[in-house]
């Protein structure tokens, strides 16, 4: 039985960073050699796969850690311990069980180099172009080895890619390599990609309006757990190896009786006998071997065919845990996310109260008198501009009416009058046009200013109302503030408990498609198996034909015996050669079985760090890659619709957040 051990987790680390009241602790003299660690990269890639930022989360155990890292800032996750950076060399202390920092990196080179090319109707569109449009889309996706970025990662990690495609912009989805799944209203296309190896494929797809989430490309150390039972090869291999001696042994006593045959063709039938024997018996083997991979390939077909079954499943349970986490997170506050609040809402307070004044600053300047009095100031003076909108009119009808009493006093030019009337008429009922619209527009600008002005005071009243009644509403954040401070550490053990089993399943769920994607590898590898099987099975049973009648014409071609001698012994040479050659043929699958399962795998020794030599305790190095996702325009309906939505807390959070980023 002959095992790699290789399991493919791709689980990548979802790190939650949470905000902590530890307490600080002194820090402890730095020690020179590098603490164990785990590293996990997080890049960022622009549409088109260009790298565009980077860093690195650090995960400790508790102590005093020394780490190496050319990082341009680095700052603690989930502990307020003091981080100190000297050139390469970080250093803090901590009682944290786990501790974790951040650092930015300065150069955002990847082992890998990424490339999205986009095509709509034949056409290449910049990724920054393609969103909103429709067609037919064509993405070429390429990964090949980063020359530039020093290890061996490409040769030891495998990937793995994660394109989402909604069906309600996209139809006829084709990803020829890709492992589909459905997930809700969305198509999930995954690429498995081993180590040493990149990829080149396209996805093709109708679309309309196309947008895109991100695209998530994972890298770990590659570990599949592929069992191959060869006991039953190696079997029906050294059937076949018997088969091939007794061949050899027929074709020897065929050659040996041969010479014998002009004083006794009974010895010739005998040995013709022993030949179709041994074919016999040979064709025999070959059947029962096609046989036993037949009933191999049926199992392994049926359990292809369950594959998506059990990834559908998996990514449906996984999707319900990460709502759990999210109703339970969104209720994840500390005292510092409630003192927070207080300070948000006394914030709110204020801004209510500058809208009011700027309110009654509006009352005072909005109306159409000062707007008229603004174009004065640009030399615009808008009654003289209806007074000769009148004018004009009046005299372009006086213009017409004077042609016509040109044409009724001279007829002797009446059809140039008329002429210049035909011409005059079409520019006359164009400029009467212009003007009226004109006179129209500043009209309709006065009523709309004057209605607008005659409605502030209502704004400013009801901002009036708004600020007391916020004011009230202040008052009641600092008590429910009150109110909460016992309830936080609570909270905070629920989510940690959530966000744990979700990790931990995600590291299942990425288990199972790995093992159903191992499945269809093996499906597809043995097909080409049974191919040659098939072939050996066309082969044994000419053989067996040409035994028989080689047998017949023994009995009946006494005559050719010369020529029988002959024949004879070049096929016992042929058949010595073959048995020669298929005596080692155990051995040779063997070779070959290991060969093949050893180019799937990369390296497994220790990993090695991603972002210094000099870190020589390295536990993991993981890679969290992802793109920027393509996006249209939103509409500003959508986003007030789904603010109304939102939940209490949900706005609770926002404003945290908003204030967190504020500070920063």
């Amino acid at each position: 039985m002959k095992r790699l051990n290789r399991v493919l987790p791709l689980a990548l680390a979802n790190l939650l960073i949470l905000n902590s009241t530890m307490p600080a602790f002194a820090a402890q003299p730095t020690k020179k050699a590098p603490s164990e660690k785990e590293e996990v990269i997080y890049i960022t890639l622009e549409a088109n796969g260009k790298p565009k930022s980077g860093y690195v989360v650090n995960s400790f155990s508790k102590g005093d850690i020394t780490d190496y890292g050319n990082y341009d800032s680095v700052k603690m996750l989930n502990t307020s311990d003091p981080i100190k950076q000297n050139g390469d060399t970080i250093t803090f202390s901590t009682s944290a069980p786990k501790a974790y920092y951040e650092g930015k990196l300065k150069d955002t080179k990847i082992p890998w180099n990424v490339s999205l090319r986009y095509y709509l109707d034949g056409k290449e569109y910049p990724a920054n172009e393609i969103a909103g449009k429709s067609g037919k889309l064509k993405i070429r996706f390429q990964i090949t080895k980063n020359a530039d970025c020093k290890g061996s990662f490409y040769n030891d990690y495998a990937l793995q890619t994660n394109f989402t495609l909604d069906t309600k912009q996209c139809s006829n989805i084709s990803a020829k390599e890709a492992t589909v799944a459905n997930v809700g209203s969305k198509k999930q296309l995954t690429y498995t990609i081993l180590p040493g190896e990149g990829i080149d494929t396209t996805i093709t797809a109708d679309v309309k309006d196309f947008e895109m989430p991100a695209v998530a490309i994972n890298g770990v150390h590659l570990n599949l757990n592929v069992k191959v039972n060869d006991k039953d090869l190696k079997g029906k291999v050294n059937e076949l190896i018997g088969a091939v001696d007794q061949l050899d042994n027929g074709a020897s006593a065929i050659s040996g009786g041969s010479e014998n045959l002009l004083t006794g063709s009974s010895q010739l039938k005998n040995g013709a006998s022993s030949l179709k024997s041994g074919i016999s018996s040979l064709d025999n083997g070959v059947v029962t071997l096609q046989n036993g991979l037949t009933t191999v390939q049926n199992g392994l077909d049926t359990l292809n065919s369950k594959s998506e079954s059990l990834t559908s499943g998996s990514a449906k349970f996984k999707s319900a845990l990460t709502t759990i986490q999210s109703a339970v997170n969104s209720v994840s506050v500390t005292n510092k996310d409630l003192s927070e609040l207080t300070k948000a809402s006394g914030q709110i307070k204020q801004a209510i109260s500058d809208l009011y004044d700027g309110a009654n600053t509006l009352q005072s300047s909005l109306g159409y008198s000062q707007y008229a009095a603004i174009m004065a100031q640009n030399r615009v003076d808008l009654n003289a501009l209806l007074a000769g909108n009148s004018s004009a009119a009046a005299s372009l009808q006086g213009i017409e009416a004077q042609l016509d009493g040109l044409a009724a006093s001279n007829p002797e030019v009446e059809d140039q009058v008329a002429a210049i009337q035909g011409q005059l008429s079409a520019a006359s009922s164009q400029i009467s046009g212009l003007l009226n619209g004109n006179s129209a527009a500043i009209g309709g600008m006065q009523s709309y200013l004057n209605g607008i002005s005659a409605k502030v005071p209502a704004l400013t009243q009801g901002l009036s109302t708004l600020n007391t009644q916020y004011s009230t509403f202040d008052s009641s954040i600092s008590q429910l503030v009150n109110g909460l401070g016992s309830m936080t550490g609570n909270l905070s053990t629920l989510a940690n408990g959530i966000n744990q089993l979700v990790s931990n399943y995600e590291t299942l769920d990425t288990g199972i498609n790995d093992y159903t994607d191992g499945v269809a590898q093996i499906v597809a590898g043995y097909t080409q198996v049974m191919n040659g099987v098939s072939s050996l099975a066309e082969g044994s049973k000419e053989l067996v034909s040409g035994s028989g009648e080689l047998y017949d014409g023994t009995v009946e071609l006494y005559d050719g015996v010369a020529t029988l001698c002959d024949g004879a012994q070049e096929m016992a040479d042929g058949t010595s050669q073959f048995r020669s050659e298929t005596s080692n043929m155990n051995s040779d699958v063997d070779k070959q079985i290991n060969s093949l399962l050893n180019s799937i795998g990369g390296n497994m020794d220790n990993p090695t760090s991603f972002v210094s030599d000099k870190n020589t305790h390295v536990d993991s190095v993981q890679f969290v890659i992802s793109t920027e996702a393509i996006e249209g325009e939103k509409k500003t309906e959508e986003v007030v619709n789904q603010e109304e939505d939102l939940s209490f807390w949900q706005k609770l959070q926002q404003l945290f957040k908003g204030d967190q980023e504020t500070n920063k």
